[in-house]
Order: structure tokens, then C-alpha cells, then sequence
């Protein structure tokens, strides 16, 4: 068993107190409030009014929650059954925006739906192909989740999350307090402090920008001034679907990539919580591709933005060694509640941007060392080490030059939108290509 996932406090079928189980939930729960603007600002760039906005931001985060207890449910025909949270889903806020130009927020929600029945048809192959994912594969897509998060996690880290934002060090003094605290209950708390060590660095991080921001204490004002309760849809106009053709190559190639990066965070979440395996269990993530896909068009019909799963979520998971899917059942449905309450989501998604940083670095750590050691596990001759090499520098050159991504056709250019989906689409390729000449001498020996 690796380093990274030996000695879990909560594993999988575990049943954590009341106490510790409302309160691993909420840690979770901070991290899934990262991505919950999203939506606010793809209807403000679209020139939506403040009730679309906020309608859409409470909807997503009402999927989202039912989505992340589906995902953990382990039934006959849908979910994984691992604490693998879902998001709003940064992935397809570039073709949600081109739908909502086009057609308005009715179209983007309509192509949403047709992406998750996208998805929900690729789980049904998954099951037949874990010849392609040998553990050299899976211990680089393991690596890559957690690289995937780094844009993000170091812009709120430094508060500089827009253009033009200038460097703050009360922004570096927030942040680094955090990810020190974080560290150090981790490394060197007991066992109960180590549990919640994200919980208490969000608490360090805070007080220290109540002390160095003057915002902070504007944010708690506002919280102060919104409302316990109140339904997210007002008019059922918020609800309606619209489709277009148009738009059907585009939706289809995020949809794959999309897959490709949930299955990407699956295979992440039973390393996590199953470290016991030998291979691949593709039951489970066959499953859990399928609720992916049933919770993003779910999220479309709703009147939301679509839904993915999270990678600082499975991190966090492996950094607490609490992954018991109570624990997903709990913070899904608290998560989908705060829908229905401005004051209490609004209070969570104020936490300061650095601190948020703070956590995503702390818990992509583990993801990315969790699979670069099942990489180092594996004995590396010239096959391996190009089909690795070469996915890994295209994977990575999305995130250093995406310029020269970006220059692409636009059917191309979705196939190399990220560092996740693209390193893992190179490897599986490149992988089977690098050994066709053993697999023709095998058939040939077979033959004899």
C-alpha cells in the first residue's frame, strides 16, 4: 500500500460519528463552494439579470449535492459508490457560454442534456476497455488530476484571479498562513487534529484576513444582510430548453473529454478508497461515469449549469484519510440544501480567495504523489518512457503555452483544452500503439 493512502481514519463502508461526520462534510463542502461562481458569471457575461444569475448558481449547487449522493450510492445500475464530490464544471464553461450567445441560456441548458446522455452512453463501453489502462496509465492520470488543478489553486492562492489583478501580500500572508497550518496539523497533529487540519486552516486563513483585509469584514456585512430561505426558480421561463445542430459537434467533443476527466477522477477515487486492488475495478467506474452523466443532464433539465466531479475533492479525501461515502451522502445533501439558503451558501462562498488556494494546493499534493509513486512502482523501458514522456509534455503544454492550443480548429482544439483530458487521451493511444509489435509477435506465437 502507498504512503499516500495507508492508515485510512474513515474507509469506505465506515460509519463516522455524528460530529466527525458533520464536520468532514463540511470540509468537503468548502472545497465544491470553489467552482460555485461559475454559473454567476457565465449568466452576467451573457447579460442575464441578478435573479438569473443567482437562480443559476443555487440550481447548479442543488445537482451538484443530489449528484455527489447519487455518485456515492452503490446500487445495481448507477454510482460508484466512492466519496467523489461533484462541481460545477469548469470544463464546459467555454461551450455553455458559445450555447448561451447563440441562443440564450435556454439553448446552453438543452445542450447540456445532450452532453450528459453523451456520457451516459460512453459508461456503458467503459467495462471493455480496461485493457487500456494498465497501472503506468492509471498512475499517470492519477498525477494528472491533480495537476489539473493548479491554475486555479495557485490564482486564488495569490489572489490574483482575474486579468489585471495586482499582488497583494496580505493575499500571500492569507494564503501561506493556511497552507502552513493545514501542513503542520497534518504532519504533526494527532489523529482527531489531522481529520479536520483543512477545516482549521480555513479558520487560520480567515482570521488572519479579518485582521489584514478590510473586505473580509464587508463579506461578513453582506452575509448578514441575505435571506435564510428562498426557492431558486421564480419563473418557469428559468426552466426552458432549447436544442441546435449547430452546436452538436462541439457539446460532443466536451462531452468526451469531460468523461475522459471524470473517469480520470474515478479511478482516483478507488486507488483512495480500495488501495487493496490489484487492477482496475471498471464495475464501479462504469457506474460512476454513468451518474456523471445522469447529474450533468440532470443539472441542464434543472435550469443549472452542467456538473462534473472534483479532483481537490478526492485529494482532500486522501489528504484526511476519511472516505467514507457517509460522508459524500452528508455533504451532498447539505450542499443541495444550502441551495435553498442565500445566507448560509453566501457565508461559505466568501471564504478569501487565498485560503481556497491554500486548500486546493494542500489536497492536490496527495493526488499528484499518490500516482507518480504507482508510476515509479513500474519498471520504465523505452515504450513506457515515450508514451509516458510525450503525453505528459502535450498535457502540460495546455496549461505553459495553451496560445498555441488555442490557434486550432475548434473541433481539434476541445481534444487539448486541458492537461487532464489530453495527457490521458496521448497516453491510452500512445500506450497501445508502442506495443502493437509484442501484441502482432503474441497473436503470431498463438497462431503456431
Amino acid at each position: 500500500m502507498s504512503e499516500p493512502t495507508r492508515g485510512l481514519v474513515y474507509k469506505l463502508d465506515d460509519r463516522p460519528p455524528l460530529k466527525p461526520l458533520l464536520l468532514l462534510s463540511l470540509q468537503q463542502m468548502l472545497l465544491m463552494f470553489v467552482a460555485a461562481t461559475l454559473p454567476a458569471m457565465l449568466v452576467r457575461e451573457v447579460g442575464g439579470s441578478l435573479e438569473e444569475a443567482s437562480s443559476m448558481v443555487a440550481l447548479t449547487m442543488i445537482a451538484a449535492g443530489v449528484g455527489t449522493v447519487i455518485q456515492a450510492s452503490r446500487s445495481r445500475w448507477i454510482g460508484s459508490g466512492y466519496l467523489c464530490p461533484n462541481v460545477c464544471g469548469p470544463s464546459y464553461l467555454a461551450v455553455s457560454l458559445q450555447a448561451a450567445w447563440l441562443g440564450g441560456l435556454p439553448l446552453m441548458r438543452g445542450m447540456i442534456i445532450f452532453a450528459g446522455g453523451v456520457e451516459m452512453l460512453l459508461a456503458r463501453m467503459v467495462k471493455r476497455l480496461r485493457f487500456l489502462f494498465p497501472p503506468i496509465v492509471t498512475g499517470l492520470t492519477v498525477a494528472m488530476v491533480g495537476v489539473s488543478v493548479i491554475p486555479v489553486s495557485i490564482t486564488n492562492f495569490f489572489g490574483v484571479r482575474f486579468a489585471g489583478d495586482s499582488f497583494g501580500w496580505g493575499d500571500l500572508a492569507v494564503g501561506g498562513c493556511a497552507l502552513a497550518v493545514m501542513t503542520a496539523f497534518s504532519i504533526w497533529g494527532k489523529k482527531s487534529w489531522r481529520m479536520y487540519c483543512l477545516l482549521i486552516g480555513v479558520g487560520a486563513g480567515w482570521a488572519l484576513a479579518l485582521f489584514l483585509e478590510p473586505e473580509a469584514w464587508t463579506n461578513l456585512a453582506r452575509i448578514g444582510r441575505e435571506p435564510w430561505f428562498r426557492f431558486p426558480v421564480s419563473d418557469l421561463s428559468q426552466v426552458s430548453l432549447k436544442f441546435s445542430p449547430q452546436l452538436l459537434i462541439p457539446f460532443l467533443i466536451i462531452s468526451i473529454t469531460g468523461s475522459l476527466k471524470s473517469f480520470g477522477n474515478l479511478i482516483a477515487a478507488q486507488k483512495i478508497s480500495q488501495p487493496e486492488l490489484q487492477e482496475l475495478d471498471m464495475g464501479p467506474l462504469s457506474r460512476g461515469l454513468l451518474a456523471d452523466g445522469f447529474t450533468t443532464a440532470m443539472a441542464g433539465a434543472m435550469g443549472g449549469m452542467a456538473v462534473d466531479t472534483s479532483s481537490s475533492n478526492i485529494g482532500l479525501a486522501a489528504a484526511t484519510g476519511a472516505v467514507s461515502r457517509r460522508i459524500a451522502f452528508c455533504s451532498g445533501a447539505l450542499f443541495a440544501a444550502l441551495g435553498f439558503s442565500p445566507k448560509l451558501s453566501t457565508a461559505i462562498s466568501l471564504i478569501p480567495s487565498p485560503v481556497v488556494g491554500a486548500s486546493m494546493i494542500f489536497a492536490a499534493s496527495f493526488m499528484i504523489c499518490t500516482g507518480l509513486q504507482e508510476m515509479l512502482e513500474q519498471n520504465f523501458d523505452q515504450r513506457k518512457i515515450f508514451a509516458v514522456g510525450i503525453a505528459l509534455i502535450f498535457g502540460l503544454g495546455t496549461g505553459l503555452v495553451p496560445d498555441i492550443f488555442n490557434r486550432m480548429p475548434t473541433w481539434l482544439k476541445n481534444f487539448f483544452a486541458q492537461p487532464l483530458s489530453t495527457t490521458t487521451i496521448l497516453v491510452v493511444i500512445l500506450y497501445q500503439v508502442f506495443h502493437l509489435d509484442l501484441l502482432a509477435d503474441a497473436w503470431r506465437n498463438r497462431k503456431r
